[in-house]
């Protein structure tokens, strides 16, 4: 799977149909699933309904009012988890913490401090067995939010927004900083009055690594035993022809007769039976083991 993807973040100021935005290219969203301890998008089911019936990935987010508070973060955290069950997002998909400046989320607190409580919410979602990833504006990011840590404890997991004036994924303006795996270029994708955003990395699988497939012991061959060399084209007096070990032909052998086998191994890519004494082999193809 490719890793640069288009995604589109929604709320409840967008529609609660997918279809222009799958139709322009959006492979996957991120609803807004909660705001604080007290709020739940009303739209967020008919908007997941609807990106699964044009088979695009779904990611939520919760908008962060905890500030610096690590308490009220983790009570944050809960409601998050809440919702993401009742809306049944996989937990192959990430929660998003959105922290950004509100009214209700205070951002003036140091770095460290902001750091901390932002840390205790992606702790809580983790523990719960989420994907988790932070958003912010880039400047915010470099300024209020010590990245390193989060980084440094959850990898590459940042969504950062810039927008470049030509509203589109242009790399040459892209916010250089370490561990983005995502980028919001524009709040008004093709138009449509959506965030428009580009993943770096691919955020849709697991990530587990897949057990590799057993292959099945081959059975044990008999090395002795009774073949049968069936009549072929009705023809009871049909020849077979042998090989000896080299696997040149050498003499035949007629339909309908049984003989006894000692040995057995490859030869020319074929299955054979060794008859006799006299190191001439009959290609299993052309019998069947009776004993």
């Amino acid at each position: 799977m490719s890793s640069k993807e288009y995604l589109v973040d929604v709320s409840a100021y967008q529609n609660t149909s997918m279809a222009s935005y799958h139709a322009h290219g959006a492979t996957g969203i991120i609803v807004k699933g909660t705001e604080g301890t007290w709020y739940r998008n009303p739209s967020a089911s008919k908007q997941i309904a609807s990106a699964h019936h044009y088979h695009m990935w779904v990611h939520m987010y919760h908008f962060a009012n905890f500030g610096h508070s690590v308490h009220q973060a983790k009570l944050e955290a809960q409601a998050c988890l809440a919702e993401a069950k009742r809306l049944n997002i996989s937990k192959k998909r990430y929660l998003w913490l959105d922290w950004e400046e509100s009214t209700q989320n205070y951002i003036q607190g140091s770095r460290s401090v902001n750091t901390k409580a932002i840390l205790a919410f992606m702790a809580e979602i983790k523990k719960a067995g989420y994907k988790v990833g932070l958003y912010s504006g880039a400047y915010l990011l470099k300024n209020n939010v010590d990245t390193r840590e989060v980084v440094k404890k959850y990898g590459t997991c940042l969504w950062a927004a810039s927008y470049p004036s030509s509203g589109v994924a242009d790399f040459d303006v892209f916010p250089s900083m370490n561990g983005v795996a995502m980028w919001q270029f524009t709040d008004n994708w093709h138009g449509l009055n959506v965030d428009g955003n580009i993943s770096l990395i691919d955020i849709h699988t697991d990530g587990a690594k897949k057990k590799p497939v057993e292959k099945p012991k081959p059975k044990p061959i008999n090395k002795t035993g009774i073949v049968y060399a069936p009549v072929i084209n009705h023809n009871p007096n049909w020849k077979i022809r042998l090989l000896d070990s080299d696997g040149h032909y050498t003499k035949y052998i007629r339909t309908n007769t049984r003989w006894k086998y000692f040995d057995v191994k490859i030869i020319k890519g074929m299955k054979c039976y060794k008859l006799g004494t006299d190191t001439q082999w009959v290609p299993a193809k052309y019998t069947k083991i009776i004993l």
